[in-house]
């Protein structure tokens, strides 16, 4: 008795940490609403605030669903390279053409060079009697202009951090500079409501033209023969600088217009203006080409030289990535805590910096790879997909076999393997072979590293939908019309035929021991075989039509799928009924199991990828984007990569690497929260910019 009150008993101290502590229900309760929250910034692309919010969930109970929520918002999310701190507005921002310096001024009047990669002040100009508004590099790097009120641009020597030239004429707020191509003539224009051109070697001024109300923005189109300017009068103007002369008038914005830049080939000029609008013109015939429509307000833009990313700032403290093509929007940053006031992308596009009226400046880069690519080729429905190799993809269609090389998934390089239809694929265990089966009843066996035919095995039934090698690699299986044809690998020879189905057969799979085989198809059945013997063992009614089978690797479960059922995990020994996903499916027509055997992908009709954990069959993730029934999905050998093929004749290649191999649980949360520039206040339950 004595021990156990002994046991019983707890210091204090003890019993007041204690009570401290949040109990597991409330664990889960705080968990469940960082996730929910965590959602929401994820359909709103603030994917860094996505981030956070799912290292804080999994900091209260770890959970698949926020693994994969962390890992999903991080391969896409912005990290903060570096932030400081002023007073008063930060007005401009500009790169250096190599991206290693970035200048920056604003309202304490003090022009700053700053190192990109580490946030170090390179150098600092304090001549400006007031704030100035407009900084640019020159083309080689050498010389930074920079200007403000009253009216004055002062040009420096980078290297020497000492003042070259003063050019003077502006009679009012500069608000705009540029360099010419070739360094020698600098543009500005401002608040007088004139554009002038520079000679940058005398300082003496060249041109000057007009707007009828104040000028914002300059640009030198790529040889150097036209300037842009965009005005508070609602236009743009091309400028012919050798005939000087108005060129064009770029009318349409209905209200004034911030931000202009001319493509690197020079067949495009970009205007962006307060009226929600970015608007792309044949800077030759000034007519209008496109239109994106920006769901903000718009105070700067930066593009990118090819005109492929839009930087966007708002009056609202927010930053916006957008694809310049399509006008989606790749990212949201609520950044700043009150309007910003200039943005810049790096030349490359893979840094951009912001300044604000709260006096913060912040560096940001992109992801240094993307997280999904969107391939494109194939004339037809793509409806196979194989793994040749960790970085080599195989995708088959009615147009034929392509080769895929993914060594750089941001441009991978694809060649034409075959023309002949190809509508199922499969790959060895050892990817020596890859297998494709055709239309006619024909499959070929390839090497997988040269697609040179092996031999072709022409004795199957109708068109082959179902292909699969045994764990040794030593068998092949094939689904024809109602048979499952066997041959020996690499010789082809037949070893035999399964015979009992009344219907096509959609798919098979063969368990990882590689006794049993699992066939299924129009029939409504999955039956399963002895694979040595040859004999049918058992068969399962799934109430529909069979579409997609998959073993799970090493407990001998089977998934099975298909038209108006759910996804079903099935004990093979048995036939019990283990548990059902994806209630109310209206089809799903592949599955794809991790090597590992931790993940289970599906697609189908419903034109979305799910991703189910194993063996719990927990709905973890949903990757949406194809316009299309989902025919194939597939892991990569290594499991960084997730492809799936749609009937809209896309590939897609999703990183799955930080998927299957997040931060650990609770790790350094503060180290997590601070490369996405955020806070936690534990309070309140929320996390947000600092």
């Amino acid at each position: 008795m004595a021990l156990l009150f002994a046991a019983c008993a707890t210091h204090p101290a003890q019993r007041e940490s204690d009570a401290l502590r949040p109990s597991s229900l409330e664990q889960e309760l705080r968990s469940r609403v960082y996730l929910a929250k965590g959602d929401a910034a994820i359909e709103s692309r603030q994917w860094g605030l996505a981030a956070g919010y799912f290292a804080v969930a999994r900091a209260s109970q770890d959970s698949a669903v926020a693994r994969w929520g962390q890992g999903w918002a991080t391969d896409r999310a912005s990290r903060q390279r570096w932030t400081k701190k002023f007073e008063g507005s930060v007005l401009a921002v500009a790169f250096s053409p190599d991206g290693k310096l970035l200048a920056s001024a604003g309202f304490d009047s003090v022009v700053r060079i700053w190192n990109v990669g580490n946030g170090e002040p390179v150098a600092a100009f304090k001549e400006h009697p007031a704030e100035v508004h407009a900084v640019a590099f020159s083309p080689d790097g050498a010389l930074l202009a920079s200007a403000g009120r009253p009216g004055e641009i002062r040009v420096w020597d980078v290297r020497q951090g000492r003042r070259v030239a003063v050019l003077q004429g502006h009679t009012d707020v500069v608000r705009g500079l540029a360099f010419s191509p070739s360094g020698k003539q600098l543009a500005s224009c401002g608040v007088d409501n004139t554009v002038r051109v520079w000679d940058v070697q005398s300082g003496t001024e060249r041109l000057r033209f007009e707007h009828d109300a104040y000028a914002i923005a300059v640009a030198f189109s790529a040889d150097g023969r036209w300037l842009l300017s965009t005005s508070m009068d609602k236009t743009a103007r091309v400028w012919d600088l050798e005939a000087r002369r108005e060129l064009h008038r770029l009318t349409g914005h209905e209200e004034k217009v911030e931000s202009t830049a001319f493509s690197s080939d020079g067949n495009l000029a970009m205007t962006a203006a307060a009226d929600h609008s970015i608007r792309f013109w044949n800077p030759r015939s000034g007519q209008l080409v496109d239109v994106l429509k920006i769901p903000a307000d718009i105070s700067a833009t930066s593009i990118d030289p090819r005109f492929q990313l839009v930087a966007q700032a708002g009056w609202d403290g927010r930053v916006q990535l957008f694809d310049a093509h399509s006008g989606e929007l790749l990212e949201r940053l609520d950044a700043h805590h009150a309007f910003v006031m200039c943005i810049a992308l790096s030349p490359d596009g893979r840094t951009f910096a912001s300044g604000g009226m709260d006096g913060s400046l912040q560096v940001w880069a992109r992801p240094s790879a993307p997280a999904e690519v969107l391939l494109r080729g194939h004339e037809a429905w793509v409806e196979a997909l194989a793994f040749s190799e960790e970085q080599e993809l195989v995708t088959g269609a009615e147009d034929g076999m392509r080769r895929w090389c993914l060594g750089d998934t941001s441009a991978p390089v694809a060649r034409t393997e075959s023309t002949e239809a190809v509508v199922s694929l499969a790959a060895s265990p050892d990817r020596r072979f890859i297998a494709a089966g055709t239309l006619k009843g024909k499959v070929r066996l390839l090497e997988a590293a040269t697609g040179q035919q092996v031999r072709e095995l022409s004795d199957v039934k109708g068109s082959v939908r179902g292909l699969v090698f045994s764990p040794d690699g030593k068998v092949l299986a094939a689904g024809g019309d109602r048979d499952v044809y066997l041959w020996s690998v690499p010789d082809g020879v037949p070893l035999g035929q399964l015979a009992g189905h009344t219907g096509k057969v959609w798919a098979l799979a063969i368990n990882a021991a590689g006794t049993r085989l699992a066939s299924g198809g129009s029939d409504k059945l999955v039956r399963l075989w002895d694979l040595g013997r040859r004999q049918p063992l058992r068969q399962l009614d799934v109430g529909d039509r069979v579409r997609a089978l998959a073993f799970t690797p090493g407990d001998n479960h089977l998934v099975t799928a298909g038209m108006n059922q759910p996804i079903r995990l099935w004990d093979a020994e048995d036939g019990r009924l283990l548990r059902s996903m994806d209630e109310g499916s209206v089809g799903v027509l592949s599955l794809g199991v991790s090597p590992d055997g931790g993940f289970l992908a599906s697609g189908g009709m419903d034109m979305r990828v799910k991703v189910w954990s194993l063996p719990g069959g927990d709905l973890i993730g949903r990757v949406r984007g194809q316009q299309g029934f989902l025919s194939a999905v597939a892991f990569s050998p290594d499991m960084s990569v997730l492809a799936s093929a749609a009937s809209d004749r896309t590939i897609r290649l999703l990183h799955f690497d930080s998927l299957v191999h997040p931060p650990p649980s609770g790790g350094n949360l503060e180290e997590t929260l601070r490369a996405h520039g955020l806070v936690w206040d534990e309070a309140r339950l929320v996390v947000q910019h600092r």
